[in-house]
């Protein structure tokens, strides 16, 4: 019987968790060559997103039927993941002309970690939990989690 791979080595495997062999000289190259490697490896965005359209627009549906059904949108996320998402959450009103309660961000840690780092707070499964508590989460919201890795714990 074969033992499984812990948790620090599945996430050794992660794509977010290896060095990009484009950009590896980057620290010594010229402002000219960091600035192509980084348009370069920009222009490799608009595929990816071109391949999970279809996933994107399932997502998309589920959140328009939500709001719909009076739910509202939650982006949850750690680190920069949940910084994204509270930064989208705060654009909806002024962009879209929402009410700030449709679209909501929460990010591990709180407030505070939108600011400053709060190392290991998306590691508390309770803390999670008692933010979508606090925040009035019922079966016509949606829940969006934001991770870089496509996963979390």
């Amino acid at each position: 019987m074969s033992e499984q791979p812990s948790l620090f080595e599945q996430l050794q495997t992660l794509a977010t968790e290896q060095k990009n062999p484009h950009s590896t000289h980057i620290d010594t190259a010229s402002v000219e060559e960091i600035l192509r490697v980084i348009n370069t490896e920009d222009h490799k965005v608009p595929i990816a997103v071109r391949r999970e359209l279809p996933h994107v627009a399932e997502a998309v549906k589920i959140v328009v039927e939500a709001f719909r059904n009076g739910g509202r949108l939650f982006h949850v996320g750690a680190g920069t993941s949940g910084r994204l998402g509270v930064v989208d959450a705060s654009e909806c009103p002024p962009t879209f002309g929402t009410d700030p309660e449709l679209v909501q961000g929460i990010i591990a840690g709180g407030r505070e970690a939108v600011f400053r780092s709060q190392e290991g707070a998306e590691d508390v499964p309770a803390a999670g939990a008692e933010a979508l508590e606090d925040h009035g989460v019922t079966e016509n919201d949606v829940v969006c989690g934001i991770a870089s890795s496509g996963r979390t714990p």
